[in-house]
């Protein structure tokens, strides 16, 4: 429950910052619009050529670029805020901050602050996903809308646990900075993985599961869901997550602080 109400505590605290300055506000909404635009453009140019993009239609992919415009707002608002920062604070000591706090000091580290204005971006994917719902003329069953929560739910702990497990190279190698890694295998999620090649597909299922976050959730809400894929990406998740939390001990106890 501490963790609940320091979260708790940091949005609203991050939230009242953001309000302060209304100006930016604008500009980051402004800007989450026009990068929903520009989305929805390369959708609408793709479609012109072909009905059909490796087996998704032009309603299912509407659909998928919601889910990731959701996905990518969800990491901004309190994933990105934190990690981005992160080797800067193993580099300059500033890691001493969270081990010297009554709470702990991976939450503090991954997860104490916010960019709310960012959840414009999540709101915008909703209604992306709406639109490409009625769009595909058929709307989803209990089951799938349930396992489309669920799997989101899991690709949001796959989006913490890899940026955990990225951020946890400054305590070994500090001058290294592997956050562009992480935002462009991201980026690849923002379409169905059916349309890479094997090998990119593989890697993107199995060594770093973007498709958990964008392609499987789609699918399971228009196509319905799979026991066996359902299954398998939470199993992803979790093991990705004890990775990420087996890391982080690690390297905490490596870490030397400011003053060493």
């Amino acid at each position: 429950m501490l963790v609940l109400r320091l979260f708790g505590a940091g949005f609203s605290m991050s939230l009242r910052r953001s309000l302060a300055h209304r100006t930016n506000l604008t500009f980051d909404v402004l800007l989450a619009i026009l990068t929903l635009i520009s989305e929805l453009a390369v959708v609408q140019l793709i479609f012109t050529r072909t009905d059909d993009l490796a087996g998704w239609n032009r309603a299912e992919l509407l659909v998928l670029v919601g889910t990731f415009q959701l996905m990518a707002g969800i990491r901004t608002a309190f994933i990105e805020p934190n990690l981005s920062w992160f080797t800067d604070q193993v580099r300059n000591g500033k890691m001493d901050l969270y081990l010297i706090q009554p709470a702990s000091s991976l939450f503090l580290a991954s997860l104490s602050s916010h960019s709310p204005v960012a959840l414009t971006r999540a709101v915008l994917g909703l209604a992306v996903i709406g639109g490409g719902i009625a769009d595909h003329g058929k709307l989803p069953t209990i089951a799938g809308l349930l396992t489309w929560l669920l799997l989101l739910a899991t690709g949001t702990v796959i989006m913490w646990s890899l940026g955990v497990l990225v951020s946890c190279l400054a305590f070994w190698a500090p001058r290294l900075e592997l956050d562009i890694l992480f935002s462009s295998a991201l980026n690849l999620a923002r379409y169905p993985v059916d349309i890479y090649s094997r090998p990119l597909r593989i890697v993107l299922t199995y060594l770093f599961p973007m498709a958990v976050v964008t392609t499987l959730p789609t699918t399971a809400l228009l196509r319905g869901p799979t026991l066996v894929g359902t299954a398998a990406a939470i199993a992803a998740g979790a093991g990705i997550a004890l990775l990420a939390i087996g890391a982080w001990s690690v390297g905490v106890r490596r870490y030397t602080g400011a003053t060493s």
